[in-house]
C-alpha cells in the first residue's frame, strides 16, 4: 500500500543486475516489500537476520566437525549457510538490520558483491548462479547496537529510502489488519483519529523517534480487547487513552532532555485529536477514571492512579532566561570591530589573523558572539565556532572506536569455540591419539571498547566567554578520544543531556549546542553526576570516565560527595586560578584533577587526564 514508486525502483535495481540496501525507520514496510517482490517475480528468498552474532562462518557456512573427522575436507563434508545457498540457487540475499552486523562479516559481503563469487578455504570456489543479488535492509536512525556502514558497501550497492506513507495509506494498512484481526466494525472516523495520533508522534517537539503503523495496528487491537472486557464502545475515550498509551510509549523514543514521562506525551497527543477528558462518566468506570486534581495533596501517589494528566509547561521564572550578549557589549573587545565591521557580518581574514596573534581571546570572543542578539552574527559565529573548535581539539590520537566488534581469542579465555579455527588443532590431535590443547584451540569472543567518556559541563555563574570556548574546546577534544561512546551533560539547576551515550549526534551539533549554554542558576553538582553515571551504565567499555568541567562549587542542598564516590572513575578540570574548592572536592572522591589555563589547552590536558 502507497509503494507502488518503491516497487517499481527496487524492481528495477534488481532487474539490472544491482545490489540494493533499503533503508528507513522501522514498520515502513521494507521486508514486506522485498517478499512481495521477490513472490512475484518467482524468485528464491533467503533470509538472513542481522545481528552481532552473525559471523562469517554462520553466514557462509562450515565443515560437519562429526562428518570431517572420518571423511575429511570435501564438498559433502561442508554444510552450506545462507549466502553459499543464496549463490548456489541464484537467490535473493537479504540482509535484515544489516548496521548490527560485525565488520567482519559485512567484509564478506563486499567481496561477493564485487566479484560474485566466493572463495572458501579448503573448499574452493563457490560462484553465483544467474539471480544472486544481495539485498539489505537498515534502519537508520537506530544507534543501540549499531555501526556506521563503510563506503565501501554504499559504494556498491543502490540504495532505496521508505520514509513513512500517507495518513491515507495508513488508515488502509490499519483497516486491513482490523479485518483480518476479526474487527470489521471498526468506525471509519475513528480509525482516521487513531492513526493521526501516532502519526503526530513523529513530530513532537520532545519525541525523538516516533511510532510507525504499527503503534496504529496495536492501538486498535488493544482497544478492542480492552472495550470487550470493559463492556465499553471501542471509541470510549478512556478505552481508546489507555490502548494509546499501551501501544505507543514503549516505541517513542523522548529526547534526553525531556523531563516528562512518555505516558503523558501520549495523553497531550491523545487530547489533541480526541479532545479533553469528559466530564460525565459511568458509574462503572469510576474505578478507571484518574482522582480529580483537588483531591489529595498534590502530586500525592493514590490508589488505582493511572498516567498523570498532561500539565503544560510553566514560564521560566524571571532572572533564568539566557540571556543574550548586544552588540554594544561585544564591541567593548577591542578585536571586534576589525573582525566583525557589519551587522550580522563576519570577516574571516581578521579572524584567523586574530586566531593566530591571540588565540584565546579570540576563542573567548567568539563563544561571545555565539550568543549575540543579532541573529545572522549568532549564527556565523556558531558555524565558524564549531569549525575552528573542531580542528583544535584534533591534537593527539583518538582512542579506538566504541563499538563492541568480535575477536578471535584463546579458547580457555572464554568466548565461542571456532570450529573452522580449531580442526587443524583437533585433527592433528586426533592422529597423535591425545585430547586437543586447550591453548592451540581458538574461540571467538567480544572485545569492548576501550573507554567511554561522560563530560559534564558546569553552566551556573559565569559560564560565557573563555569558559564556554573551553567547554566547547572540552567537548570536542572528548569526542576525538572517545569517538564511538561518549556523553555530554549541562547542568545548573537543572540536568541536560546534549549528547547520550547511545546517540550519533555529531561532534559539530554538540559543540553548536555548548556554545549556545549561558551561565545561570545554582550548581546541582550530585544532580548533574548521577546523570553521569547512568549514560555511563550505557556503555560496554572496559573503561568509563566523567570529566568533570566545574569549579566544583556545590550551591543546592544536596550532598556530592557519596554520588562522585560511586563513579567508576572522576576526573575533575577546573578553571585556572578558580581552582581551590576543585582541587578539595577532587582529593575528597580519590578523584585526579587539573587546571585548565585556557581554551586552547583543552585537547592537550584531556589527553593527558585520559592517557
Amino acid at each position: 500500500m502507497g509503494r507502488a514508486r518503491e516497487t517499481e525502483l527496487l524492481v528495477s535495481a534488481l532487474d539490472s543486475g544491482a545490489h540494493v540496501v533499503l533503508e528507513g525507520p522501522p514498520g515502513t514496510g521494507k521486508t514486506t516489500l522485498l517478499r512481495s517482490v521477490a513472490s512475484a517475480e518467482g524468485t528464491e528468498f533467503v533470509f538472513v537476520e542481522g545481528n552481532a552474532e552473525l559471523t562469517p562462518g554462520r553466514l557462509i557456512g562450515h565443515f560437519d566437525p562429526s562428518r570431517l573427522l572420518a571423511d575429511g575436507y570435501s564438498a559433502e563434508t561442508f554444510v552450506d549457510g545462507p549466502l553459499a545457498v543464496a549463490l548456489r540457487t541464484g537467490a535473493l540475499l537479504y540482509v535484515e538490520e544489516i548496521n548490527r552486523v560485525p565488520e567482519e562479516t559485512v567484509n564478506v559481503l563486499i567481496t561477493v558483491m564485487s566479484e560474485g563469487e566466493l572463495h572458501v578455504p579448503r573448499l574452493g570456489r563457490i560462484r553465483a548462479e544467474h539471480g544472486f543479488r544481495v539485498v539489505a535492509a537498515m534502519n537508520p536512525f537506530d544507534s543501540v547496537g549499531t555501526t556506521r556502514i563503510a563506503s565501501a558497501v554504499y559504494d556498491r550497492v543502490c540504495r532505496i529510502t521508505m520514509g513513512y506513507q500517507s495518513a491515507k495509506d495508513e488508515e488502509d494498512i490499519v483497516a486491513l489488519r482490523a479485518n483480518t484481526s476479526g474487527l470489521p466494525g471498526v468506525s471509519t472516523k475513528w480509525r482516521a483519529q487513531v492513526v493521526e495520533v501516532v502519526r503526530s508522534t513523529r513530530d513532537h517537539a520532545d519525541v525523538r523517534v516516533g511510532s510507525s503503523v504499527r503503534g496504529a495496528i496495536d492501538l486498535v487491537g488493544v482497544a478492542a480487547s480492552l472495550a470487550k472486557r470493559r463492556r465499553a464502545g471501542i471509541t470510549d475515550w478512556h478505552v481508546g487513552l489507555d490502548a494509546a498509551q499501551v501501544a505507543l510509549s514503549g516505541r517513542m523514543r523522548l529526547h534526553e532532555s525531556c523531563s516528562r514521562a512518555p505516558e503523558a506525551v501520549v495523553r497531550e497527543l491523545y487530547e489533541r485529536v480526541f479532545g479533553a477528558e469528559p466530564t460525565e462518566t459511568n458509574p462503572e468506570e469510576s474505578d478507571n477514571k484518574e482522582p480529580p486534581p483537588e483531591g489529595g495533596e498534590p502530586g500525592a501517589p493514590q490508589p488505582n492512579e493511572g498516567p498523570p494528566p498532561f500539565q503544560k509547561p510553566q514560564a521560566k521564572p524571571r532572572g533564568q532566561k539566557e540571556a543574550k550578549i548586544p552588540r554594544s557589549q561585544l564591541a567593548e573587545n577591542p578585536r571586534f570591530s576589525e573582525i566583525s565591521p557589519e551587522v550580522g557580518e563576519i570577516d574571516e581574514a581578521e579572524l584567523n589573523k586574530a586566531l593566530a596573534e591571540d588565540p584565546e581571546n579570540t576563542l573567548a570572543l567568539l563563544a561571545d558572539m555565539a550568543g549575540a542578539t543579532d541573529e545572522r552574527l549568532r549564527a556565523e559565529a556558531r558555524r565558524l565556532a564549531a569549525k575552528i573548535v573542531l580542528d583544535l581539539s584534533r591534537r593527539g590520537s583518538p582512542v579506538g572506536r566504541g563499538i563492541g566488534k568480535l575477536r578471535r581469542t584463546r579458547a580457555d579465555s572464554g568466548g565461542e569455540l571456532d570450529i573452522d579455527g580449531s580442526l587443524e588443532t583437533i585433527l592433528t590431535s586426533r592422529a597423535m591419539g591425545h585430547a586437543p590443547d586447550p591453548d592451540e584451540m581458538v574461540a571467538r569472543g567480544w572485545a569492548r571498547p576501550q573507554m567511554a567518556v561522560c563530560l559534564v559541563v558546569d553552566r551556573s555563574g559565569s559560564m560565557g566567554g573563555a569558559r564556554l570556548a573551553a567547554a566547547a574546546l572540552t567537548a570536542a577534544a572528548c569526542a576525538w578520544r572517545a569517538p564511538g561512546d561518549h556523553a555530554v551533560v549541562a547542568f545548573a539547576k537543572d540536568v541536560k543531556v546534549l549528547r547520550s551515550m547511545d546517540s550519533q549526534r555529531p561532534t559539530a551539533a554538540v559543540v553548536d549546542a555548548v556554545l549556545a549554554l549561558r551561565g545561570h542558576g545554582v550548581t546541582a553538582l550530585a544532580d548533574a553526576l548521577k546523570a553521569a553515571g547512568e549514560q555511563l551504565e550505557r556503555t560496554r567499555a572496559s573503561r568509563r570516565v566523567v570529566v568533570l568541567l566545574s569549579d566544583c562549587r556545590a550551591s543546592d542542598d544536596v550532598d556530592p560527595l557519596p554520588v562522585a564516590a560511586r563513579l567508576p572513575e572522576l576526573v575533575v578540570l577546573a578553571p585556572a586560578g578558580d581552582c581551590e574548592e576543585a582541587e578539595a572536592f577532587a582529593r575528597k572522591v580519590g578523584a585526579r584533577w587539573a587546571a585548565l589555563p585556557s581554551a586552547k589547552d583543552a585537547p592537550a590536558v584531556i589527553a593527558d587526564l585520559l592517557a
